[in-house]
């Protein structure tokens, strides 16, 4: 028998012995098993609960009749849903392009050679570190029409004749609201991609400048490679956090004016809020599949890479 047929053999053997129900495994399980616990407590019982409710005709009060996939048919006809469906898709995209180019354009000037750099990178996480529901306050108040800094700054320079009521006029609304969620969002963007930029080994910079390369090019051909994978982590986690942000919505326009705001997480707290239960909990489960779908294609990208 030759060495390569003996090394295979015995390369089989050992993976039958390390396999599931081997004893390092069973050993392995066990030591997850407080945390498997806590998963299926606060993750798997209410993410089931919801799956159910979903399939019922709950309302606060009555009894709670399965009724299949009615709520989900009903959702796909009805006008608001669709609505709030396509608010949802403009509000993430626009959002999560404006973080991207706002947190990469910060990101780069912050990694150069600056003055009081430091102090720099700690005023860029002040939106961040804020809570939300001050930041989105905040920019209402920018907003509002009558005492607004906006309005009285486009007043007083001449730009406009009267003031302009952002949050609610149906042409400002949903500009208005990515403006001031991408405002508090971006800072997260730019550490992680300072954080990556830092990591990447000056000597690629030197021998590239020593090449004759400009800066375009060493962005493009070191940078950019060099932050592919915290580019793709932040992308899905941050577009999961968008998917289901709703204070953003609630805290400046409420989804007004009429459905000019109204995303899928604001549909669904009306439902809740009128105490259809059943619809409610359909309309915030229609968010997953897209969720869970993003996160697929970007971790099996991020596997590639």
């Amino acid at each position: 028998m030759s060495r390569n047929t003996i090394e295979s053999s015995r390369l089989v053997s050992t993976k039958k012995r390390d396999g599931i129900f081997a004893a390092s495994s069973l050993f392995g399980y066990l030591m997850m098993l407080p945390v498997m616990s806590v998963l299926v407590f606060f993750f798997a019982y209410p993410l089931t609960f919801e799956v159910w409710t979903s399939l019922t005709d709950s309302t606060l009060g009555n009894d709670a009749k399965f009724i299949g996939i009615d709520n989900y048919i009903a959702l796909f006809s009805d006008p608001e849903f669709i609505t709030a469906a396509r608010n949802s898709v403009v509000y993430v995209s626009f959002v999560q392009a404006g973080k991207f180019i706002l947190g990469l354009g910060i990101a780069i000037l912050l990694h150069q050679k600056l003055v009081a750099r430091g102090f720099w990178r700690a005023v860029v996480l002040v939106p961040y570190a804020m809570p939300g529901f001050v930041a989105f306050m905040v920019w209402k108040l920018i907003y509002n029409p009558d005492v607004g800094a906006l309005n009285i700054f486009l007043t007083k320079t001449g730009i406009t004749d009267a003031p302009i009521a952002f949050l609610g006029d149906r042409t400002w609304a949903m500009a208005s609201v990515i403006f001031a969620t991408i405002w508090r969002g971006f800072p997260f963007w730019a550490i992680m991609f300072l954080a990556a930029l830092q990591a990447v080994p000056k000597e690629l910079y030197e021998a590239a400048a020593v090449d004759g390369a400009n800066a375009w090019h060493r962005f493009r051909n070191i940078s950019l490679p060099g932050i592919r994978p915290v580019i793709l982590i932040v992308f899905m986690l941050s577009t999961i956090n968008t998917i289901n942000s709703f204070e953003a919505i609630w805290l400046t326009t409420a989804g007004g004016p009429s459905d000019a705001t109204v995303i899928l997480p604001v549909f669904a707290y009306k439902g809740l809020a009128t105490f259809q239960i059943g619809e409610s909990a359909a309309a915030a489960l229609s968010m997953v599949p897209i969720a869970v779908v993003i996160a697929i294609l970007l971790l099996n990208k991020l596997k590639k890479d």
